[in-house]
């Protein structure tokens, strides 16, 4: 089973590594293997074709898991690296070096290079809310005048008008009575036709913007915060991916900031906020394993298909979303 290695933050150049499942000693070495071309790190910055083996020092283990820290040389080749992040590491036990694990290397957002010591910076004083020392009068409340002034109707008094009589002998004819039904049978009955073709109209009306007009148009798009659009990344990945995170974006959110950033090829980006959100949030965990996996998978130049990345971030999904059926099944077929 791969292992779930993980790298949280202690200082600029400084990591605390972490490596869960792991059923060896204390005394190991380590062999890191980046994705761009399969080297190896031999060295600060380093990366050789051959393989590499390095001694962790000062490395505990207790309830399968390693723990302790790692230095610059390899926290300054994992986080500098800009078009590829994603990583493979190798424990073997040198008290029995035929037994061999790996996991993909999970580096958390918070984990800087040494060169950052002098470059952190602080966005506490962007989230202060100036607020004015006096309050700003509204002329038009001061005013106490009502915008619309209310009219006053006068009714006007009826006048009757006796009628005149000109004919003193009395009619003869029959009022026609049945004529006046007649008229207002049909007057119903054009009320009704109308009515009914409004009622027609109005349901096609509805019809058309509620559903036809819907299915023309394309979904809106999540609104996104200046913070977090990729067309003001103009500070280093790092700083932009921070300077995002801190507005609290909506995981719809984040995720769109992932696509747009695999389409414009920022892959040091996509890469980051997956690894970064995909730790604690099951559904972009789940779309970070579809990323690597094979059935999912679509050719871009962020992500390669890979099956064993794609069952860690499904078993990463698994552990925040028991329930979910999907990853279930997914992690069955990989682990045939």
């Amino acid at each position: 089973m791969a292992l779930r290695i993980e790298l949280d933050s202690y200082k600029p150049g400084i990591a605390k590594f972490l490596a869960q499942k792991w059923s060896g000693s204390s005394q190991i070495d380590i062999l890191v293997q980046r994705n761009q071309d399969g080297y190896y790190l031999s060295g600060l910055n380093q990366w050789n074709p051959e393989k590499n083996w390095h001694t962790l020092e000062n490395m505990s283990v207790e309830n399968e898991k390693l723990t302790g820290y790692i230095g610059e040389w390899l926290v300054d080749s994992l986080v500098t690296q800009e078009s590829q992040l994603r990583f493979l590491i190798q424990i073997r036990d040198k008290q029995n070096q035929s037994y061999v694990d790996g996991g993909v290397v999970s580096i958390a957002e918070t984990v800087f290079a040494s060169t950052a010591l002098n470059a952190q910076t602080t966005l506490s004083n962007e989230e202060q809310v100036i607020e004015h020392p006096e309050p700003v009068n509204d002329p038009i409340v001061e005013d106490g005048t009502p915008l619309i002034e209310e009219s006053t109707i006068t009714p006007q008094k009826e006048t009757l008008v006796e009628p005149i009589e000109t004919d003193p002998e009395p009619k003869s004819e029959i009022t026609p009575v049945e004529p006046v039904k007649s008229k207002s049978h049909l007057g119903l009955i054009v009320s009704i036709v109308v009515g009914c073709m409004m009622l027609i109209g109005l349901g096609l009306t509805a019809w058309y913007f509620l559903f036809f007009k819907n299915q023309l148009q394309p979904n809106p798009t999540v609104e996104i915060s200046g913070q977090c659009s990729l067309n003001n990344t103009s500070t280093d990945d790092l700083t932009f991916i921070q300077q995002c995170l801190q507005t609290k974006p909506e995981t719809e959110a984040i995720i769109q900031i992932i696509t747009e950033a695999k389409k414009a090829e920022k892959c040091n980006i996509a890469q980051r906020l997956y690894a970064n959100q995909a730790q604690t949030n099951a559904n972009i965990a789940m779309l970070y394993a579809k990323e690597y996996d094979e059935k999912f998978y679509e050719a871009n130049n962020c992500f390669k298909a890979d099956k064993e990345t794609a069952i860690y971030w499904y078993e990463t999904s698994l552990t925040n979303d028991p329930k979910n059926t999907f990853v279930k099944d997914r992690l069955t077929q990989l682990q045939k």
